[in-house]
């Protein structure tokens, strides 16, 4: 029977659920069983079998899976349509931390909250049979928007090497602009989706925040790619991403035991004497938002531009609701 959400599955979710799949299958899967069995697949092969969408699609999923390190492995059958796909345990294994148990657990209750996922139900209850998870993690978990609206169609622009346009509202700006990039990498970093790309009308490789492109990303006819994407963009993204991470430090007031304190505590990086913490993020007014939904237990000291730009959203959330 066709799962009536497969319909919406984005990428990412595909990707995940293809995951999940092979990680527990010791004599692997073949072809025919990941179309039958899986999220994202099973929908298209069950209206119209293996088209060669379908097979294009599966393709691109495992070049996917092998840029992000996961040693995804084909059999070699006499007769490649017996071959079947698999994930040495003895190559991919995980070993968690009781609390990096606990955070798992809250993150496949909201994965399974917004996908109705089967697959994210099963995976909840491998991490709720380990030891050490806090069995209430699952019930604080935040409710919570897992994809941007923009992801599905860059995601599909970096495979089919393609040059896009998009409206793009910069912060501080009532405007949008309209960007004509050739997308080369999108990572997940600090919770949101970066994009790596390189923008036709500046000549030159710029990042955008995916919750900032405000229509639809639409191909460009008639445009040539600027260049191809890199099998390691990703990694070299990420290696980007932190070293600006670590190039933007606030020094914070924190009140203890608040969810201020907790939060930030957590973040990569973050360095804490007394009630004073040097906490490092990604983007300025992403973190000003942030840190207004902590009031008065997280006081910027510096720098004084994050400082400004927290009063000055403060001073207008008294505005419009005072």
């Amino acid at each position: 029977m066709v799962d009536k959400y497969d319909a919406v599955v984005s990428a990412e979710e595909r990707l995940f659920c293809l995951l999940l799949a092979l990680l527990p299958a010791d004599r692997g899967m073949s072809k025919a069983d990941i179309f039958t069995n899986v999220r994202g697949y099973r929908d298209e092969f069950g209206e119209s079998g293996a088209t060669d969408s379908l097979n294009k699609k599966f393709e691109r999923d495992k070049d996917e899976l092998k840029s992000m390190g996961i040693p995804l492995k084909t059999s070699e059958p006499e007769n490649p349509a017996d071959a079947v796909y698999f994930i040495p345990s003895d190559e991919y294994a995980f070993s968690f931390s009781a609390a990096e148990l606990s955070l798992l657990t809250a993150a496949s209750a909201v994965w399974s909250e917004s996908a109705h996922s089967v697959e994210a139900s099963e995976a909840r209850l491998r991490l709720l049979a380990a030891d050490g998870v806090d069995s209430a993690a699952a019930s604080l978990a935040p409710r919570i928007d897992t994809h941007d609206t923009a992801y599905p169609a860059v995601s599909e622009a970096i495979h089919k090497n393609q040059v896009v346009r998009f409206p793009y509202l910069k912060p501080g700006q009532a405007k949008y602009e309209v960007r004509t990039v050739t997308p080369l990498s999108v990572v997940n970093y600090d919770g949101r989706w970066h994009l790596l790309a390189f923008d036709h009308d500046r000549s030159a490789e710029r990042t955008f925040l995916l919750r900032r492109i405000v229509g639809k990303v639409l191909p460009v006819s008639n445009a040539s790619p600027a260049q191809k994407p890199d099998t390691r963009a990703a990694e070299l993204f990420v290696q980007h991403l932190h070293a600006l991470w670590d190039s933007l430090g606030a020094t914070i007031r924190v009140t203890p035991g608040t969810k201020a304190s907790v939060a930030l505590a957590n973040r990569r990086s973050t360095t804490i004497d007394g009630d004073t913490y040097t906490v490092h993020y990604l983007d300025e007014a992403v973190f000003a938002d942030e840190l207004c939904e902590y009031g008065a237990e997280a006081i910027v000291l510096s720098p004084a531009s994050l400082r400004a730009a927290v009063i000055q959203r403060l001073e207008r959330l008294v505005s419009d609701h005072g």
